[in-house]
């Protein structure tokens, strides 16, 4: 078995521990927080970029990213709340055992997708895996294609995601420039 299927492996272990320990309803409303969060980032990033520049003067090139990730937590932080509560009010209806097995389910579901996210955008930033590592093994075929596809399907429903991607690499771009100086 390969070094990056064992990796694999262990954190897809790691997410259906995690999605039995919440269960289904607080993995679900995590993963609802998740793209709203992810959604408002990218729709507030604009906005609260210009905010930044108007109060700081200093590393500018990093602004839409210090926005996205300001919107992106709070929003986070915002969700978690509410699911908390709604975690409480599931408690009360004891329907705790068939709520862990589908969090489960959708914690090994996450995993896979969430590792495939890291693996693809991995590439945009040109860190690769070796070659060895890639030819042994037996799930990335898997795992690797599930984000792209994701993405590729809700694009045309956000013409946005078209918009972060150009941010993203106009970002990883001034990186490297900052790096190589």
């Amino acid at each position: 078995m390969a070094p990056v299927d064992i990796i694999i492996l262990i954190l897809i272990a790691l997410g259906a521990y995690e999605g039995y320990k919440k269960g289904l309803l607080l993995s679900i409303v995590g993963l609802i927080g998740f793209v709203l969060a992810i959604a408002l980032g990218v729709y507030f990033m604009d906005p609260v970029s210009k905010f930044l520049a108007k109060h700081l003067d200093e590393i500018t090139f990093a602004f839409p990213i210090m926005a996205f990730l300001i919107v992106f937590l709070l929003t986070l932080m915002l969700v978690g709340a509410a699911g908390w509560v709604l975690k409480r009010v599931m408690d009360m209806v004891l329907l705790g055992g068939l709520d862990s097995i589908a969090g489960a389910i959708l914690g090994i579901v996450k995993s896979a997708f969430f590792i495939s996210l890291f693996m693809w955008l991995s590439l945009q930033f040109d860190m690769k895996m070796p070659r060895e590592w890639r030819a042994k093994s037996e799930y990335l075929q898997y795992i690797e294609p599930l984000a792209p596809s994701v993405i590729g399907v809700l694009e045309p429903v956000s013409p946005k995601l078209k918009e972060l991607q150009k941010t993203m690499e106009d970002i990883v771009e001034e990186f490297k420039d900052a790096a190589a100086d």
